[in-house]
């Protein structure tokens, strides 16, 4: 047998029942018949990728499979998102031309926002808000893309700053501008975390067999793709540390930890609840596949923040903190809750050399900074402090999303990145009590997206942004929260907007009047003023 044939069976075998899981548990936010298309252009991905030989044939057959397969799909921006994990996120670099060498790099998930995401942000008028007013979220973001693409042309060549500017293009602009133009119906929010959600459960499925067997499945696909990849088989404590197609366990944690934020909302909605909190334990149970500890502290914040955005934010947080002190002996006592805190920061004692490293990289990495503080530099990575973090892989892994944007673009390029995401959170958190005021689940979404994305933020501090999809979530969850804000407050004015006035009934006189014969029919006097009613009522 081939030796991509068997992970490509259990792939396609767990999706299969991922899917039949979500059938059956988001039945009340997803149709079945939808679902179950869904499922197929999932598995054809999926077995494409595995299949072909050749990453540029199977980034052509994917694309023909999308546009074929997902015409019939009416909401493209759930469909971008059930497919944005389908492959491994492995790269390789278009060919030059005219003599310029290697042009850009792309990811089969860039391809799928120019398919997808493109033809809905020049277009996609059925699907998005109208008069739509420049607030400062999308003020911080053009100013920050604009700083992003002068500074690609400082010291280097034309090809080169063309190169990350395309990079950043296709990073950035499609997740961002649509998700935050999308007009979020409560129906638009179900199909839209149904389609994030249930290829997640999927690949927690898939994490929890390649800590089981030691095995990552989608690194044969990879290897068939005759690109280069390096997947390494990290572990801790033991125990294989799994990142399904992510090929990243960290980006995997933070992906789950996203889904487990806003999975409840789908919960809140469904009626077989039983089933839906089933999607729920699957979810965290591929969070803990993935060793890591950064999303694990991320999706407690997540559930802390979910709590204290509630109508009671003061009995739920106790509640919670009731629960923890309850549960936690009792974990503690099982030999999986015992290796687990043994794992947690700053609690447990195992690995703490990477929790060394990013205090040392914190240390040195703003000292850097300060060097050319407003606008950064092209050759930090050259200076003796950063050279002395250099690992034994022999790169400088800059695991801080902060840090990675203060040294490329200076503390004016990392103020706008953070200002963007902080006036998106602003929105949307302003948005929950106008949204839970329309409909509780409409609320219950806003709180979920909420506490995704400021985990995130805070979880980011952890990891890099230049890892598999990260920077395309992180735009795609900033875009989201100020979409979903702007629909709550269109909502809002037109449930505010004046109703007309309704004509009074006809009185029974005039029924009368109305049904004999040679009568012509008199207007309603409910309908004129007071003193032209006796005119109306008059015989004739």
């Amino acid at each position: 047998m081939l030796y991509f044939i068997k992970p490509l069976i259990v792939v396609l075998a767990v999706s299969a029942l991922a899917f039949h899981f979500s059938a059956l548990a988001f039945v009340d936010s997803v149709d079945r018949r939808r679902l179950a298309r869904w499922r197929n252009i999932f598995m054809v991905i999926t077995a494409i990728g595995f299949l072909t030989p050749n990453f540029w044939l199977m980034l052509l057959f994917m694309s023909i499979a999308v546009l074929a397969m997902g015409r019939s799909e009416p909401f493209k921006p759930a469909l971008y998102l059930l497919l944005l994990f389908a492959l491994p996120a492995a790269d390789a670099n278009v060919p030059g031309f005219a003599g310029i060498n290697n042009f850009l790099r792309i990811y089969p998930f860039n391809v799928l926002a120019l398919l997808l995401l493109a033809p809905v942000m020049l277009g996609g008028a059925q699907i998005k808000l109208r008069n739509i007013k420049f607030n400062m979220a999308d003020f911080c973001f053009w100013s920050f893309s604009l700083l992003v693409v002068v500074l690609a042309f400082r010291d280097t060549t034309m090809t080169d700053g063309i190169r990350s500017s395309t990079d950043y293009f296709l990073t950035a602009l499609p997740p961002y501008l649509v998700f935050s133009r999308v007009h979020w119906t409560l129906d638009r929010l179900k199909v839209a975390t149904a389609a994030l959600v249930t290829p997640l459960i999927a690949l927690s499925a898939i994490g929890v067999v390649e800590v089981v067997m030691h095995w990552h499945v989608y690194n044969a696909a990879v290897d068939n793709w005759n690109v280069r990849f390096l997947g390494r088989y990290l572990e801790r404590s033991g125990m294989l540390r799994a990142y399904a197609s992510v090929i990243g366990p960290i980006a995997f944690g933070v992906y789950l930890m996203i889904a487990v934020s806003v999975t409840p909302a789908l919960i809140g909605v469904a009626k077989k609840k039983f089933l839906a909190r089933g999607g729920l334990a699957t979810l965290v149970a591929g969070l803990l596949s993935s060793m890591s500890r950064g999303p694990w502290m991320a999706t407690v914040l997540s559930v802390l923040i979910q709590a204290a955005t509630t109508r009671r934010p003061v009995s739920n947080l106790m509640r919670l903190g009731f629960l923890g002190l309850a549960l936690f002996p009792i974990v503690a006592m099982t030999p999986l809750g015992a290796k687990i805190i043994e794992l947690l920061p700053f609690v447990g004692t195992a690995e703490t050399t990477t929790i060394d490293y990013r205090q040392d990289l914190a240390t040195i990495g703003w000292q850097v900074v300060m060097q050319n503080p407003l606008f950064g530099s092209e050759y930090y990575l050259n200076t003796p402090a950063m050279q002395s973090l250099i690992q034994g892989q022999g790169i400088i892994d800059i695991v801080n999303t902060y840090l990675q944007f203060a040294l490329d673009y200076g503390l004016v390029g990392m103020g706008l990145f953070v200002a963007t995401q902080f006036f998106a959170l602003l929105s949307l958190y302003r948005a929950i009590g106008p949204a839970r005021k329309i409909s509780a689940d409409l609320g219950a979404f806003c709180q979920g997206y909420f506490a995704a994305l400021l985990s995130t933020l805070v979880v980011i501090a952890t990891t890099s942004s230049v890892v598999a999809q990260m920077q395309e979530v992180i735009w795609l969850m900033c875009g989201m929260s100020v979409g979903v804000a702007r629909s709550v407050a269109l909502a809002r004015e037109q449930a505010k907007a004046p109703k007309p006035v309704e004509a009074a009934p006809p009185t029974g006189e005039e029924r009368a009047v109305a049904h004999l014969p040679g009568r012509q029919k008199k207007p309603p006097s409910g309908n004129l003023p007071p003193h032209l009613r006796q005119y109306a009522r008059r015989p004739s």
